[in-house]
Parts: structure tokens; sequence; C-alpha cells
């Protein structure tokens, strides 16, 4: 049987592309594995602080709305610092916490039910948390009214 090569250097030299070029596909398919992994680690990561954000200004924004209502305005303008955050009782929460900040805004307002012509007069209450570079993760608003005598 005769080689279709028949010089053996040059067998060789066909098989060392061949081996070549399996490597350069197994390094790209690699590298896209590898690339998608991350990519998917820092989705995992941002959705989490995403998460966490928004629970702590729920949290937030439920401790105010608990308050005696003369003092809501009192609220306005307060600013947990990024790694600041306490719970009620004043105890530092940790964990991913550290990694955010909460400010409150108060501004004073009326709403209007146009079918029934009433005006409601409260406050609308803006929690947002933020990271340590200022990039708002979270932001809950609520109205909330003024009781009635």
């Amino acid at each position: 049987m005769r080689s279709r090569y028949p010089n053996p250097s040059l067998r060789r030299g066909i098989a060392l592309l061949e081996v070549m070029i399996a490597v350069g596909i197994l390094t790209f398919a690699v590298t896209a594995i590898t690339s998608a992994i991350v990519a998917g680690q820092q989705q995992s990561l941002e959705a989490r602080e995403k998460i966490v954000a928004s629970v702590a200004a729920e949290s937030l924004l439920s401790r105010i709305t608990q308050v005696p209502w003369e003092t809501i305005d009192s609220w306005d303008g307060y600013t947990e610092d990024v790694g600041t955050i306490t719970d009620p009782t004043g105890v530092a929460v940790g964990g991913d916490w550290d990694r955010i900040g909460r400010i409150v805004t108060v501004i004073a307002g009326e709403v209007q039910i146009t079918p029934i012509e009433v005006f409601i007069v409260g406050r609308t209450i803006t929690v947002s948390s933020f990271t340590k570079d200022g990039r708002t993760l979270a932001t809950i608003e609520r109205f909330v009214p003024e009781p009635q005598p």
C-alpha cells in the first residue's frame, strides 16, 4: 500500500498542523466558556446587590411610616452612608448591607381622586439605596396621607 505522502517529514508536518488547529479551536472554546461564566457571575452579583438594596429601602420606608405623623418631616434628608446601616434598635447590619447606603426625602403634597373630586393631603416619602460610587440601586416611593381627627 502506498502512502499518500511519500515523504515521512511531510506526514509529520501535516499532523503538527492538525494538532495546532485543534489546540486553537480548543483555546477559543475554553475562552468563550470562561467569558460566559464570568459574565454570569457579574450579573448574579448585580442582581443580589439590587435585591439587598430594595429590601434595605423598603425596610427603612416601613420604619418611617410607623412613626407619628408629626415627626415624618424630620426624616427629610436622613442619610445612612455606605457601611453604616443599622436596624431599628441601632445594631449595625453587616454582610451585603455593608456595600449600600440609604437616603430619605419627604415632600408635602396632595393627591386628587378625580372621580369623586377629593384631595388628600399627605407626604411623599422616597427612600433610595446607593453604592459607594453614588450609583442608585433602588428607589421606593410611598404617599402617606395625613390622618384625619
